[in-house]
């Protein structure tokens, strides 16, 4: 069972996409070089693992935060996101 609902990310262009995985390393953290895939992040020494579908030619990504520690919120991981996103190029 999904720990958050499922986020959708518009403008998610090769390019952006390209720009969230390098913003990613950066940040400590790897997105696979795949359409859909899994990845986690760590935190404050929390863990916190994503699932992820981007439909190319719609150029839409959709998130999903699969676990997260009690004490962190979905709003708080979507602000994240969110931030990422945009840093990249997407559209919330």
């Amino acid at each position: 069972m999904a720990a958050c609902s499922t986020w959708t990310y518009h403008h998610i262009t090769a390019p952006v996409f390209k720009a969230l995985q390098n913003l990613g390393r950066k940040q400590g953290f790897s997105i696979p070089n795949a359409a859909s895939g899994r990845f986690n992040i760590t935190v404050a020494g929390f863990n916190v693992a994503f699932q992820y579908a981007w439909d190319v030619k719609r150029a839409i990504l959709l998130l999903q935060c699969e676990s997260k520690p009690m004490l962190v919120g979905c709003p708080t991981i979507k602000s994240f996101a969110d931030k990422i996103i945009i840093e990249s190029g997407g559209k919330v």
